[in-house]
Parts: structure tokens; sequence; C-alpha cells
């Protein structure tokens, strides 16, 4: 079997095996499969765990309490017996609760919820990420893949005009320098088709890697659309949600600092059996109640310490806010500039290409007349490769400044 025969019916053995995706099914996969968002969607649920160990922290606290405390005396050895007794035995029950504390339990539900919200923005902006790069990785394979479908088509015309080149040159119409010259431009072009062909593999290898799908699956790549999204209001942004977040935190983190400085009252009782003898304790059943009043008095200034530190940490955050703003509009003006500048050289491609397929026409009716340089033929040829490629990576290119776009354009 020729090699001709080989690469033709190996691609189309590939094209009619290989099952055809879209880029979709690639981003599902890579949603369904990240274990980064994962871990986001598990630390959201925690947050819920968290405002109910807040809630239960506030109830009221139940203790058992057992204590045998035996202290030898003589009059050689031993404490004060008029202190200690001899000994201390009791078996109580405890309970006791914080109350008069809304403001401090305000803080810490504020807290948690400003954490769940956090983490459910770092959740969207992960979604996003990932799936730029499963779009991104996504249409470097196709146009890898465009490349290779291409090429390959293109080999059958070649092989056709091969086939012809040689019938003249056998009847001196073309020397045969000619004929082996365009023989081994074919082989050129064989070359590079398996070329293309194992980058394709990778391709692939690497978008399945991405999407997190284990198995050695190859495919046919469909063509990738994606739309350009509509402007949003840089306020609505992810970044800019975050950036929010942040600044509420830093207000909340003050309040908490404020609580420490709160006085705090809670209440206590017991119930059970006290006694110094252990012998006689069953004859002290009793109870116990009261109030506790903690007041922060005096630490060093650590409060005015702590807002220095949360106000050197606002004015960061206002920074990156900035630099954030200035970064996003120069990136939203570059890409801008990059799709207007592409759909204008594409045109340009568009009547290349147009005028290289007349060309190519004009040849293949030559040929059969033995009126067209070989020369000329190979040079058109090579035009016409060249042309069809970067077309292809003009309209991929087009695809991931777009890709680019709507990144920054997702709320």
């Amino acid at each position: 079997m020729t090699i001709r025969r080989i690469l033709l019916l190996s691609f189309i053995f590939f094209a009619i095996t290989v099952k055809a995706q879209d880029m979709e099914f690639f981003i599902k996969q890579g949603l369904q499969n990240s274990p980064l968002l994962k871990d986001f969607q598990n630390q959201i649920n925690q947050s819920t765990i968290d405002s109910l160990l807040i809630k239960a922290d506030n109830k009221p606290r139940v203790d058992a309490n057992a204590q045998l405390l035996f202290q030898p005396y003589n009059d050689h050895l031993g404490y004060d017996n008029a202190i200690t007794n001899g000994g201390n035995y009791n078996a109580l029950i405890s309970v006791s609760q914080v109350i008069l504390n809304r403001k401090i339990l305000e803080s810490k539900y504020k807290d948690v919820n400003i954490q769940k919200q956090s983490v459910t923005n770092s959740f969207k902006v992960t979604t996003n990420d990932v799936r730029k790069i499963i779009i991104s990785t996504y249409l470097t394979a196709y146009s890898d893949y465009y490349e290779l479908k291409f090429n390959t088509s293109f080999l059958e015309l070649q092989y056709q005009q091969k086939d012809i080149l040689k019938n003249l040159a056998e009847k001196g119409v073309y020397k045969q320098t000619d004929y082996l010259s365009f023989l081994f431009e074919i082989q050129n072009q064989e070359i590079q088709i398996q070329l293309l062909t194992n980058q394709y593999k990778k391709d692939i290898h690497l978008l399945n890697q991405v999407c997190g799908i284990n198995d050695k699956k190859e495919y046919q790549l469909v063509y990738p659309t994606l739309n350009k999204l509509k402007d949003v209001s840089l306020i609505n942004t992810p970044q800019m949600i975050q950036f929010r977040l942040d600044s509420l935190k830093l207000i909340n983190q003050r309040a908490i600092v404020d609580n420490k400085y709160r006085p705090t009252v809670s209440w206590f009782a017991d119930a059970g059996f006290l006694s110094s003898d252990a012998t006689a304790i069953y004859k002290y059943p009793g109870f116990s109640a009261g109030i506790n009043l903690n007041l922060h008095l005096y630490d060093g200034k650590q409060r005015e310490l702590n807002y220095q530190k949360l106000s050197m940490q606002e004015t960061t955050r206002n920074y990156y806010v900035e630099a954030y703003k200035k970064l996003y509009n120069e990136q939203l003006e570059q890409l801008n500039e990059m799709l207007v500048a592409n759909t204008i050289l594409e045109e340009k491609y568009k009547k290349q290409q147009a005028t290289a397929d007349e060309l190519i026409g004009i040849f293949k009716m030559q040929l059969n007349m033995g009126n067209v340089s070989v020369t000329d033929m190979i040079n058109a040829v090579k035009n016409y490769i060249s042309i069809n490629r970067n077309i292809n990576q003009l309209r991929i290119n087009t695809l991931q400044v777009i890709n680019e776009y709507n990144y920054l354009m997702i709320e």
C-alpha cells in the first residue's frame, strides 16, 4: 500500500471512528471535575455549620464535675488544716451562659456571612478561570485539528496533480526534474501532516487533562463558536465585588476589636454535693448561683494599634482597587483594538484567498496541457497553504481575544 493511501485511509479511519465533540462538552466536563470548585462548594456548605456553631456556643453550657482531693495533715507535714479542711470532695452539675452580648454575636454572624460571600465570589472567579483555560486549550487544539484536516484534504489534490505531471513527464512534456521537484513538495506535505497528527494528539491529551478526563480518548473537534458578551459595569465584576467584601471585612474586624472592650456578663449555677469529709459527702447536697462581670480596663493601647493595622490594610486595598481599574480599562481598550485589527486583516486575507483559489484552478487546467511552469505551480501551492494557515490562525486568535474579553465581562 502506498504512503498516499496509508495517510488518507488513516485520516478517514480517524474521522469515522472518533467521536465528534464541541467546546461545551469539554467545558461541562472541566467544571464538573475541577477539585478546586468542589473545594469552594464545600467551604460554602461549611459556612452554614459555622453559623450553627456560633448559635450553639451562645446557649447555656452544662458540665459535670467531680473531684476527690485529699490533703494529709500532721504536726510535721501538711497545709494549714484551717484552710484545706483535710480535703475536698465534690460532685457537681454546673451551667453557665454569656448574656447581653448582642453586639458580639452580630459581629460573629457578620464575619461568617462575609466569609461565605467571599468564598461564593471566589467560586465564581475560579469557575470563570477554569472556563477560560478550557476554551483557550480547546481553541489551540482546534487550530491544529483544522490544519491537519486542511493539509490532508489538500494532499489529495497534490496527489492528483502528481499523477498528471508524471504522465506528462513520461511523454516529454515536462522534465523529469520538474516531476521530482513536485514530488519533493508532496513529501514535505506528508511530513507536515505527520507532524500535525503528532501535535494534535498532544493537544487532545492536554485538553483531556485540563478537563479532568482520565481516559485517552481522541476527538474530532467541532468548530468553536464564541460570541462577544455585552459590556458590563466594572463595579459588578467579580474582582470588584471581592474588593468590596474585603472592605466590609475590615470594617467588621474593627467592630470585633471594639467588642473586646465591651463588658461581658454571664450567669452561672451549680448543684450537687460538696464536702471536706468524703464519708459524709451525701449529707451536704446544695446549689449555688451567681453573675460574672468582666471589663477590659487596660492592655497597653492595643486597640489603637489594631486600628492602625486595619487602616493600613484599607489603604493597601485602595491601592489594589485603583491599579485594577486602570489595568481593566487598558485591557478592554487593547482587546477591542485587536478585534478591529483582526477584522480588517481577515478581509484582506479573504481577498488573497479568492485570488489563490482562482490561481490554483487555472494552474490545474493548464497542467493538463503542459502550459504551466512547475516552479510557479509549486509556489502557488505553497502560497495557497500559507494563506489558509494564516486565515485559520487569525480566526483562532480572534476567538482567543473574545475569550479574554468575555472573561472580563462576566458578572
